[in-house]
């Protein structure tokens, strides 16, 4: 969800000074910052554009000392994408800091960082992917990120891998980075 579906951390950077404030270590562990963020601007529509060639799941890790952060996850994803069986994320919600441990063969994990097993999905054995999202500036909702996406869904060339080479034969996009070369923000 974070810097994914929802624009994280701005927010979480402008808080970073105010930490003291709420009597926490790290912008993450305030009540309630996860509840109200905006959007990131396409993402709504892209997902729902999505959920018609894809089975789409919410695997996100929500810091544990702060417990609010569970429950308004979840009541973001109802604000925007409903609470019934219509939509896309009814009962399909992973809280984890693991997501690795979720990873399941012919499966994409769409995040914007390498952290707690993201990166772990790029396994050849099983036929799973992380794509960065981000990355690549043209991989991003409000450019190419869904046009994509639908590209993979529809090449049916037997594999996963193969169906996101062929997706990308013609743009070559910058699909990840080493996540060696990843920095954290200055308060993670």
């Amino acid at each position: 969800m974070d810097n994914t579906l929802v624009n994280t951390l701005p927010v979480l950077n402008a808080e970073s000074q105010n930490v003291q404030k709420y009597n926490v270590k790290k912008p993450d562990q305030i009540p309630g910052i996860f509840r109200h963020l905006k959007p990131l601007p396409g993402a709504i529509d892209g997902v729902k554009e999505l959920a018609k060639h894809f089975d789409l799941y919410i695997l996100s890790t929500a810091p544990w000392e702060n417990p609010s952060s569970w429950q308004d996850k979840i009541e973001w994803l109802t604000d925007y994408f409903g609470n019934d069986v219509d939509s896309p994320f009814y009962k399909k919600v992973v809280m984890t800091h693991k997501k690795d441990l979720v990873k399941m063969p012919n499966s994409l994990l769409l995040d914007d960082r390498p952290y707690h097993g993201a990166s772990d999905w790029d396994d050849a054995k099983i036929d799973s992917f992380w794509l960065q999202y981000g990355y690549d500036d043209q991989l991003v909702w409000t450019e190419k990120l869904v046009p994509f996406l639908i590209s993979i869904a529809n090449a049916n060339e037997g594999t996963l891998r193969k169906d996101i080479a062929l997706a990308n034969k013609t743009n070559q996009y910058q699909l990840r980075h080493a996540t060696t070369e990843f920095k954290k923000e200055s308060w993670e």
